[in-house]
């Protein structure tokens, strides 16, 4: 018998536990909101001073999916679920 739930503010995924103030983290920033694939983790090719005064944007960008073209980059970081 689950008491607790929490649901994602990202993708709306509910989690349920016995236990109060669980804290779950959500892999919804791993999948590509486009296919849905598992996307990549990126390290830019280049230092951040190469792509001009926005360079530090490129170091923002956690995940790549390469199934498009262009590619789709994510800068969506884990999301956390506390269960009440």
């Amino acid at each position: 018998m689950e008491k607790y739930e929490g649901k994602c503010s990202k993708c709306g995924r509910i989690y349920r536990s016995h236990r109060k103030n669980d804290l779950i983290v959500c892999d919804c920033w791993r999948y590509c909101p486009i296919c849905e694939a598992t996307m990549q983790p990126y390290t830019p090719d280049l230092a951040p001073e190469t792509y001009g005064k926005d360079g530090k944007r490129d170091m923002q960008i956690l995940m790549v999916c390469n199934n498009h073209s262009p590619p789709f980059y994510s800068t969506q970081e884990p999301m956390e679920v506390v269960l009440t």
